[in-house]
């Protein structure tokens, strides 16, 4: 049985793509066939805990190079009818924008980014080829993790040999403590349900260092992924 939340995202990728003029004109229009293989490499999009999508807005953008590298896939998802209509809202506006701008084939035109969504995902791919490489997820209320959520996933992280390690190589003793960054998707944290991002930042000289990620279930409170980032200020 298909998921309806996962399928309305699909749907919005194979039947209602808005393609950048910029791409247009490129003659990187993704044709049917490689729209459903773009949906092989998109993971399964779960709603945050207790919300279902009422729209799914799928709009693949340009890179703002010429000829260009990247094509970059925005999805952004609302859980109710307001938030569908301030969205279309908004995209209706950019459009014009776009148009208003588009003289000249060299000239720098409008994105479709920083769209009123209650979710969002960018997901960036090479322009020769819709294919993902890179998945991030945003929104307003990422960083909102109750106190509960927090201390559950801290003391799961502070259990872990690779905590201590990490800990133990931190080049200053002022990083400060383990910080929860917000909640993460299930696709991207390689979990069951949704999950509390924690950051342990190693090393930092003012302007760049790097940092230790975890992943932690809010259901299962394990670990789920850990990674290595670095950090840029600014």
């Amino acid at each position: 049985m298909k998921d309806p939340d996962d399928a309305m995202v699909r749907s919005a990728v194979t039947d209602n793509l808005y393609v950048h003029p910029r791409l247009v004109q490129q003659g990187i229009t993704p044709t049917a066939r490689q729209r459903k293989a773009l949906l092989k490499s998109l993971p399964q999009l779960t709603p945050f805990t207790g919300n279902h999508f009422y729209g799914a807005r799928a709009l693949l953008d340009w890179d703002h190079q010429l000829p260009s590298q990247n094509q970059i896939l925005r999805l952004y998802m609302c859980y109710g009818e307001r938030e569908v209509q301030l969205l279309d809202g908004e995209i209706q506006r950019r459009e014009r924008e776009i148009i208003a701008g588009n003289l000249y084939p060299e000239f720098d035109l409008p994105d479709y980014g920083m769209l009123p969504a209650s979710e969002t995902y960018i997901a960036v791919m090479p322009a020769s080829q819709p294919v993902i490489e890179d998945l991030r997820f945003s929104s307003d209320w990422r960083r909102r993790v109750d106190q509960n959520a927090q201390r559950a996933a801290l003391a799961a992280v502070r259990r872990l040999d690779s905590f201590n390690r990490s800990l133990q190589e931190r080049t200053h003793d002022h990083l400060g403590p383990p910080v929860v960054i917000g909640w993460t998707p299930p696709c991207l944290a390689h979990s069951k349900t949704w999950a509390v991002e924690v950051w342990l930042l190693i090393d930092f000289d003012g302007h760049r260092g790097r940092a230790h990620v975890f992943m932690i279930d809010s259901g299962s409170e394990q670990v789920t992924r850990e990674f290595f980032t670095e950090v840029l200020l600014g």
